[in-house]
Order: structure tokens, then sequence, then C-alpha cells
């Protein structure tokens, strides 16, 4: 493994390189309030990856883990930009095909990358996806009263149940969160997708992952029996959704 920091446009970005195969590599993208362990997922991913010949990179957005910036600065766009450069690193260390792999927050970042430029990008895959931040507007982070106090003191302070670390969510978040559509981007693309999502997470409904690959070309669904959101209440739902991610990566790597 490898730690590595590199510029993410005048922000230093955080990864780890798990590096297998020279010139093919999956990207993780963690949830927001989280960071590149993901609940210690991502890194279970990553050593289940190099075991069957593939390299992975598993970094931290902007505001999160080992990366500079402020949380209360956080932005969808940004995030989107962390992913190019991150991208464009990869790329520069003589990586040329990628699968995507997101989380969460972090599928629906996956989701809104602009593809017509990245034909390096051969796949992606979407772990219990914010797909429709409709979703999780109306859920304990992106309410009314919660803006409201945003727009008061600058953002709204939350705690991570995961990690217990508090999290400042900005304005500009909750305004993006009103006009971006992740599942619509999802719908156009043409690229192989997987969609992994529980069946008893807690966070995003399954329902939501289900009914988005059935509108999407080229996508499969899986149900992971007894899955938690981040997978993180059972090694079995884990293990399940790391073969069923491996055995979709085998199909197009």
């Amino acid at each position: 493994m490898e730690k590595i920091f590199y510029d993410g446009n005048n922000l230093k970005l955080c990864g780890i390189l798990t590096k297998n195969s020279i010139d093919k590599v999956v990207v993780m993208c963690h949830g927001i309030r989280g960071n590149k362990d993901e609940c210690g997922s991502f890194i279970k991913l990553s050593e289940k990856l190099y075991d069957s010949g593939y390299s992975s990179f598993r970094f931290d957005f902007n505001g999160h883990g080992e990366s500079e910036g402020k949380d209360y600065n956080v932005t969808i766009k940004q995030e989107i930009l962390d992913l190019e450069n991150t991208i464009k690193m990869l790329n520069n260390k003589g990586f040329k095909e990628f699968i995507l792999l997101g989380g969460s927050f972090g599928a629906s970042i996956v989701s809104l990358l602009p593809y017509d430029y990245y034909e390096c990008i051969k796949g992606l895959v979407l772990w219990y996806g914010a797909l429709d931040y409709e979703y999780i507007k109306y859920g304990n982070l992106f309410t009314e009263e919660n803006r409201i106090i945003a727009a008061r003191d600058g953002f709204y302070k939350s705690k991570s149940l995961n990690s217990g670390k508090e999290f400042k969510f900005g304005l500009e978040l909750f305004n993006e969160i009103d006009n971006i559509k992740p599942y619509e981007e999802l719908e156009k693309n043409k690229l192989p997708k997987l969609f992994v999502h529980g069946d008893v997470d807690s966070a995003i409904p399954h329902q939501l992952s289900e009914e988005i690959s059935k509108k999407c070309s080229n996508s499969k669904f899986v149900f992971i029996k007894n899955g938690e959101h981040c997978f993180k209440n059972s090694k079995e739902s884990l293990n399940k959704a790391i073969d069923t991610t491996i055995d979709f990566i085998k199909n197009i790597f």
C-alpha cells in the first residue's frame, strides 16, 4: 500500500493505492461525513481486489479524512472535481482503465461525472447509493429546519453515527441538493452499471437503487440480505457485496 498526497484544486487530497495490476484500477468514493475507509468496507474490498489481481485507490474527498479543506465548504461540484483530479493523478501514474465505485453520497458523485470526457472509465459500481437527493432531503440532515440553521450560521452541525465526529454542512450544499438529480445522469449513461444495496439499510431505502437500476441500460441490481448501510452490521453481507462486485469487475477488466 502507498499513501499518496496530490493536488486537488489548491487543496491536497489523500488516498491509498493498493497496487497489483499496472494499468487497471478501481477507484472508491466514500459517503459524506465518512472517509476512505468507509467504515472498513473499502479496506476489505481493496484487500480482496488485490487478491483477485486488481489495483485499487481509495481517497478522502476535500474536507474529509486526511485531505485538506473545511467540512462546511464541501459541495457536490467540488467533490466531482476531487474525483476528476484523482483520475488525472492515476492517469499520470500509468493507469489507463478505470472502474468507479461509490458508496452512499459517493455513489451520487460517481453518477455525476461528465463521462463524455472519460473514455478510460469502463464501468460503475453503486453501493447503497444516494442517487435521488429527495430521499435524503427529508431525512435527519437536509431538512428545511436545518437549512434555516445553515443560512443563519453558515452551516448546520451534525455528528456522524458511525464515527461520532462532528461535521458542518454548508449552505451551498443545501442549495445544490435542490437542483441536482444524480439518477437522471445515470439513466443517460451507457456504461455497465452494478447497483448493490442491503435490505435493512436504515439510511437509504433499497427500493431507490432497485427502481433506478430498472430505468438504466446495461445495469444489474443485486439485493444483499441483512445488509445495513456500509454493510457494517454483518461480515456475511459485506463479503456478499464484495464478491458480487469482483464478479462484475472480472467481466469488464
